[in-house]
């Protein structure tokens, strides 16, 4: 259990991610504490506050990929070589697409990295990798079969919390019973907007990453320290834009230091398809109370989590007895790093995002 932060702290950052972006008065009632002292303490969380020992936490935009024009690949690097390891995490750093990357243990032995790329660029990915391979960086390298899925996330929900034990109750032989409800149809690819961008825009988004939850005021300092000159009414119209059409939600990224009651895994499996469509309805209309990405294609699943100890060798046994070639993997959150988009990546003047062999 942690020792870095109260119960109070810890229950107020799992109330935020019910609700990432939501006002003072919302998240004060759902923790029964004053506007006044929730108000306080987020100030305190978010390292705002003067006696604030760092930031706790950030909300950042889950972009629309597929109305930016982008689509992520996910890639397993192999090797066993800490030096390789730190090598790729150099070259992840300076990648104009990379989206996140988190070194992994287990089943997967290296760096599990994304890349959020032109739509139909795959390709200019896997010559790198032929490439970094070829220079003896990693033993060898796996492209998921994941390109174009929409995912699918959960979050951690105070219902299940009880914040004097600092435990969790939730059932999992009752939750896999459940059948799902569901729900409509939806396109697995939408069509591009990029036609409506413009280069600030892509400045603001990576502003949002930096913390959407800052006032505008806050933003435009940043941007205008970054070279943007934009007016509060500017910001506003553009904001309004990006939050309809290239923004699905926003998430809460925690510092390492502010839980350590979670092990974070990711696992790959095959299953039939129709435990797939009973997983992916059940996680739509009954999702755990943990936070979570899964991604599902074909009878095959990517699945990352972050769960307490003691429910993670349930759900393991649980998922065994419905899959096939499971592979599960630590990774280290504490080295993991997320990336916004770039700027420099995108041309305004054709309106698409750069794509050639040599930028990418």
């Amino acid at each position: 259990m942690t020792n870095r932060l109260s119960a109070k702290y810890l229950t107020l950052l799992i109330a935020l991610q019910e609700n990432p972006m939501g006002r003072i008065e919302q998240i004060a009632g759902r923790v029964n504490l004053s506007r006044t002292t929730v108000s306080r303490d987020l100030k305190w969380l978010c390292g705002e506050h003067p006696n604030s020992p760092r930031r706790f936490f950030r909300v950042g935009p889950d972009f629309n990929e597929s109305a930016l024009g982008l689509e992520t690949v996910d890639v397993f690097l192999e090797t066993s070589n800490f030096e390789s390891l730190i090598d790729l995490e150099k070259i992840c750093d300076s990648h104009p697409y990379i989206k996140y990357r988190a070194r992994c243990f287990g089943g997967h032995l290296g760096l599990f990295s994304q890349f959020r790329i032109p739509i139909g660029s795959a390709f200019l990915i896997e010559s790198l990798l032929k490439k970094i391979k070829m220079k003896k960086h990693i033993l060898n390298y796996e492209i998921l079969p994941t390109i174009g899925v929409k995912p699918i996330f959960s979050v951690t929900r105070l219902e299940h919390w009880n914040s004097e034990s600092l435990t969790w109750d939730f059932d999992w032989n009752k939750w896999a019973m459940t059948k799902g409800r569901k729900t409509p149809a939806t396109k697995e690819m939408e069509d591009s907007l990029t036609n409506i961008l413009e280069s600030r825009d892509i400045d603001i988004l990576n502003q949002l990453g930096h913390g959407a939850r800052r006032t505008q005021k806050d933003i435009i300092t940043s941007l205008e320290n970054s070279g943007v000159e934009i007016t509060t009414q500017d910001l506003s119209r553009r904001l309004a834009l990006l939050n309809e059409r290239f923004i699905r939600d926003y998430i809460v990224y925690l510092d390492t230091d502010a839980f350590d009651l979670y092990s974070n895994v990711i696992l790959t499996a095959k299953c039939d398809s129709e435990f797939a469509k009973l997983l992916e309805m059940r996680m739509i209309s009954n999702p755990i109370p943990f936070q979570s990405t899964l991604k599902v294609k074909n009878g095959f699943l990517l699945w990352f989590l972050r769960l307490p100890p003691s429910h993670l060798s349930t759900f393991l046994a649980y998922l065994l007895e419905q899959v096939n070639d499971l592979n599960v993997s630590l990774l280290d959150y504490l080295s993991s790093e997320v990336y916004g988009v770039w700027s420099g990546a995108f041309d305004e003047s054709k309106k698409s995002w750069k794509r050639d062999q040599k930028f990418m």
